[in-house]
């Protein structure tokens, strides 16, 4: 009767802490979807941040509880790209790169923090253009270091694609490359109906796809692309409203 009892309560609480995950994968990807209203995503993305700061406080050295933590708060800076919000960014980028480096001193063959913290230097390059020369070999090294680590992680190949996407060629960056990567990382992402449940990371991979085919010539595929994530989900106002009908204006001016 108690090995019953508790293989009844293992089970509930697994189906708990399933839920749990869900519900804060849906959080994210609503706060994504709202990046429309810049203002309002960002807030979004703040409250995300502070709730999962104390969850990590009830159990401070559980690294799950850090990396939803260091998820949140990369989707908070990458919210900041919108408006140019420096102030927040500067606000929230040391802690977000202190977490990220704890999870690869601490992991030392967990690809994603890696890819995180390559794709967090790429945000700083942004801001402050002249840092390239030193996050870029940073960035590229911890990028190749994650794709080594964890060759199967669709997250890791969406970061790698858009390391080669934005990196200069000069430097690095290959676009034939990253519409490869960005594509696996489509398909990793797809070969499990559960990877693509709530997870804003898989509808930016397919826009940026759609963006590099266009940035390629290939207008079509673009097209094709923004539609697909439209199918996926027709809430993506970003897609709907600017990539698509920029896509199709490139069609109708040819």
């Amino acid at each position: 009767m108690k090995t019953i009892i508790a293989s009844l309560f293992l089970l509930c609480w697994a189906h708990y802490q399933q839920t749990q995950y869900l519900e804060c994968d849906e959080v994210m990807y609503k706060a994504y979807l709202g990046h429309q209203d810049v203002q309002v995503s960002k807030e979004q993305w703040k409250k995300i941040v502070a709730g999962r700061k104390t969850k990590l406080q009830s159990d401070p050295k559980n690294k799950d509880h850090l990396y939803d933590l260091s998820l949140a708060q990369f989707g908070l800076l990458t919210s900041t790209m919108r408006d140019q919000d420096e102030n927040l960014f500067d606000d929230h980028v040391d802690e977000t790169e202190k977490n990220l480096q704890t999870l690869i001193d601490e992991n030392k063959n967990w690809g994603e923090p890696r890819a995180l913290l390559a794709a967090l230097y790429g945000l700083k390059i942004n801001y402050s253009p002249v840092k390239g020369m030193y996050y870029g070999p940073k960035s590229g090294s911890l990028i190749e270091e994650a794709k080594k680590d964890t060759p199967s992680s669709p997250l890791v190949w969406k970061l790698y694609a858009n390391y080669k996407f934005f990196t200069p060629e000069t430097f690095g960056g290959d676009l034939k490359e990253a519409i490869k990567a960005y594509e696996k990382s489509i398909q990793l992402y797809e070969s499990d109906p559960e990877r693509i449940k709530n997870n804003w990371f898989y509808l930016d991979t397919m826009a940026f796809l759609g963006q590099a085919y266009l940035k390629d010539g290939q207008t079509a595929r673009a097209i094709e692309t923004y539609e697909k994530a439209l199918k996926t989900e027709p809430g993506y106002s970003f897609v709907k409203f600017n990539l698509l009908p920029k896509a199709r204006k490139t069609v109708s001016s040819n």
